[in-house]
């Protein structure tokens, strides 16, 4: 005889969602590049006014240095999100330059307590203690928001963005007045 397995299998529903660049990618983008050329030209300029031949050695190493430095901070700045909904879990990591994850947020999917397509007038009705901007954009009309709280008084957000696929995980572990709120309205 077989054992009947589990009817309502767990379905693990994972998505990747990469950072767009905006404009503070492109400032920090010009700081290390402007500092990868001042740090070299500052050694060879001292060597040229102080004539020691030493510092032109040390000019040179440090080029050779800060070039490494521009590929590593410059591929850090490449920041993808991943979501996984699993057994009622919601989770979200961080994917730095494809080569570090950080667990961001952690959230058992029955501890929402709601959840809101983002627009800054439904934002301002409501204070947070923290808000995880998770989503492609700052603060963009495509993200969604998800609210929890970690005690009563700690009061956190989650703003990010989710494809349906991913909203529809979250349906059967919703309590009963967020899912008539978000799903039904």
């Amino acid at each position: 005889m077989f054992k009947e397995g589990r009817k309502n299998m767990d379905n693990l529903v994972e998505q990747v969602v990469k950072r767009s660049k905006d404009s503070k990618y492109f400032v920090k983008l010009f700081a290390i590049i402007l500092s990868a050329i001042l740090i070299p030209v500052t050694f060879m300029v001292l060597a040229l006014v102080l004539v020691q031949g030493y510092l032109v050695t040390i000019g040179l190493f440090a080029a050779i240095v800060c070039v490494y430095g521009v590929w590593f901070f410059v591929s850090s700045l490449n920041v993808e999100y991943e979501y996984a909904s699993l057994s009622g879990v919601f989770r979200v990591d961080k994917i730095i330059a494809k080569r570090n994850r950080k667990k961001v947020v952690k959230i058992h999917v029955k501890d929402i307590e709601e959840i809101f397509k983002y627009s800054d007038e439904q934002m301002s009705k409501r204070s947070f203690k923290k808000i995880y901007n998770v989503g492609k954009s700052d603060y963009s009309d495509d993200n969604y928001v998800l609210t929890f709280s970690l005690d009563s008084k700690r009061k956190s957000a989650v703003v990010f963005s989710p494809e349906d696929k991913m909203l529809e995980s979250f349906k059967p572990y919703l309590k009963r007045e967020v899912y008539k709120e978000f799903f039904l309205k």
